[in-house]
């Protein structure tokens, strides 16, 4: 059985999908998510891909305590995997959390690289702003493979001051002359689409990937009138009104099953915001023994400005605000102070991906009727699959140790300010069983 790709690249490609026992033969897509929290345009999308692809399965990959923008999550993995599973979604596992905070391209590579590994997802489905095949014919490649020429362009834009997001896109015009090819890069939803899409071309998945269009209001947008709200609007929500959670879950634009499980959870335990974690970071920021610069994206001249307001440091969020610049979104700025938080160095992600981003995958959780899932994965694979700490030891290359170490300590650090938040008692991290519904 063959299918062509979506998106062609340098030319039409045919793709075989991996022949699976006559036995066990089902289609299974995947989705790369972050549930920050699980909203009616997740349980619309999980509903969209099982109809427009005809899935049997759907399996999330998902991040844990922290997500990309550079904060940790509004609720524990835990919860959110709940979520996702009553909503649709068959299994849910754990984006490790050097991707889960890394930038968008490392976010999608480490995504797809372990999806791959699993060796049976047909279709990796995402949201888009844009379902336009031949504008990402065109950009797919250049992004990629990095042309000379768009190297050149590249950093002609970022020497006037440019960010890295508008420089692309200024690259992009330059080469293509088409200014629809340079505004998909405007829209969040889309910059991640392309670097799925970009993940599948460089590795050379037979994974075929599959935009679904997004419904209801922008990515960042906090209207909550129209469509399906954002996630940002739906924290804002939570945020302004936690002496009385009741009252604001039943406004929230998320689904039932959302609502009876969030609901269960702030009745124990608060949102957490960056600024939970503010006297973490300024105990680091005092800490001057340890180079700026080995941590993650870090780079000089950001380790310059961080140096020079180190000792105004109030909150996290006045922090970001003090290191603000032109050429520095703040999602960028908000990820490399976790990533100080959470003690990445560079050198660690450098061998993670190396090493093709291997080395463990942690399942959250599963449906009894996903057992057909279990069986269709790569059996060189399974015993990389995590579903209880008992289960690490022995069985996790050395790589795969160390990138499970800094998922335990980012989810123990993670508890601790949820006991601190709540004065409530946590068992440790490693006792949470694997969710089975």
């Amino acid at each position: 059985m063959i299918f062509p790709l979506v998106f062609s690249t340098k030319a039409p490609i045919i793709v075989p999908i991996k022949q699976k026992r006559l036995e066990i033969f089902m289609m299974i897509a995947a989705v790369i998510a972050e549930y920050n929290p699980f909203h009616n345009g997740h349980a619309y999308q999980l509903r969209e891909i099982r109809r427009q692809t005809g899935a049997d399965l759907i399996l999330v990959m998902m991040s844990g305590d922290f997500v990309q923008r550079g904060a940790p999550a509004c609720t524990d993995k835990y919860t959110r995997c709940r979520m996702a599973l009553a909503a649709g979604a068959d299994m849910v596992c754990e984006l490790p959390v050097y991707g889960a905070i890394g930038s968008a391209e490392i976010f999608a590579e480490s995504a797809v690289s372990l999806l791959n590994r699993l060796g049976c997802i047909d279709y990796l489905c995402f949201g888009a702003e844009t379902i336009a095949p031949s504008l990402f014919d065109a950009i797919i490649p250049i992004l990629s493979d990095e042309p000379d020429e768009y190297k050149a362009f590249l950093q002609a834009g970022l020497k006037t001051g440019m960010n890295f997001p508008a420089a692309r896109s200024r690259a992009l015009y330059s080469i293509l002359g088409d200014a629809q090819c340079s505004d998909i890069l405007n829209q969040p939803n889309n910059i991640l689409a392309i670097e799925y899409m970009k993940a599948l071309y460089k590795s050379g998945s037979t994974i075929r990937p599959f935009p679904i269009r997004r419904s209801g209001a922008g990515y960042h947008s906090t209207d909550t009138d129209v469509g399906f709200c954002s996630a940002t609007a739906i924290r804002r929500q939570l945020s302004k009104n936690l002496f009385s959670p009741e009252t604001v879950i039943r406004a929230l634009d998320i689904p039932d099953t959302s609502k009876a499980i969030l609901q269960d959870y702030l009745a124990d335990y608060p949102v957490l915001t960056r600024n939970d974690f503010s006297d973490i970071l300024a105990a680091h920021l005092l800490d001057t023994r340890t180079s700026l610069t080995d941590y993650t994206d870090i780079t000089p001249d950001l380790a310059n400005r961080i140096d020079s307001f180190r000792y105004q440091f109030l909150s996290v969020e006045q922090f970001m605000t003090l290191l603000s610049a032109r050429n520095l979104t703040a999602t960028r700025i908000g990820r490399c102070l976790f990533h100080i938080i959470l003690e990445h160095r560079k050198s660690h992600l450098d061998t993670w991906k190396a090493h093709q981003y291997a080395g463990y995958l942690r399942v959250l959780g599963f449906k009894k009727s996903s057992g057909r899932l279990w069986k269709a994965i790569d059996p060189t694979f399974r015993d990389c699959m995590i579903t209880r700490t008992s289960e690490v030891s022995g069985r996790l290359s050395e790589i795969g140790y160390a990138s499970y170490e800094a998922e335990l300590y980012a989810s123990r650090l993670y508890r601790q300010i949820l006991r601190n938040r709540s004065l409530k008692n946590l068992p440790d991290i490693t006792s949470e069983p694997v969710i089975l519904i």
